[in-house]
């Protein structure tokens, strides 16, 4: 089975990216893990049909219409259908303690979303602007543009959360 074999190695090397991109992308462990685990099931499904060229990219691309298709069918659902969640509450404890992490989170939340996949994967999966650039389908200069803005854009956010008020001037 070595398709079987090739999938299998394919999985342990990306999931755990995988799976960061999109908690930073939703900041929700439970939809992250979800959309993860549905990557893998369309990466598997297409696998027969998949070149072999830019593997890395594939999977985010997925990841990203995973996310593009979730944002769009978002239904607001009432608390009370909202079943209790089974989950490690070390983890959520964690997290929610970690007050640098929320305070980061909450900066890239209010970005763009091409600004957010843009520091995400440079940032946070070490990704080069050339990688980003064919994911996104845009320039690497487009890139490194979205990447300036961003970064600017999360120095304020980050700044304004501290002080409390804006930072004013140029």
């Amino acid at each position: 089975m070595p398709e079987k074999d090739a999938f299998t190695e394919v999985y342990l090397t990306y999931s755990d990216k995988i799976f960061r991109f999109l908690y930073w992308q939703t900041r929700d462990p439970y939809l992250a893990e979800d959309l993860t685990s549905e990557v893998f099931l369309r990466a598997w499904q297409s696998w027969s049909r998949f070149d072999g060229n830019h593997l890395q990219a594939w999977l985010y691309r997925i990841a990203k219409n995973l996310l593009v298709d979730h944002w769009r069918k978002r239904q607001p659902v009432p608390l009370d259908a909202v079943p209790e969640p089974a989950y490690d509450a070390r983890l959520a404890e964690r997290l929610a303690q970690d007050h640098e992490i929320e305070q980061v989170s909450r900066a890239l939340a209010s970005l763009p979303e091409k600004m957010r996949t843009v520091v995400t994967l440079r940032f946070l999966e070490d990704w080069s602007c050339r990688e980003v650039a064919e994911l996104l389908g845009t320039s690497e200069g487009h890139v490194r543009v979205l990447q300036y803005r961003a970064l600017r854009k999360l120095r304020e956010v980050l700044e304004h959360g501290k002080h409390g008020t804006p930072k004013t001037g140029a």
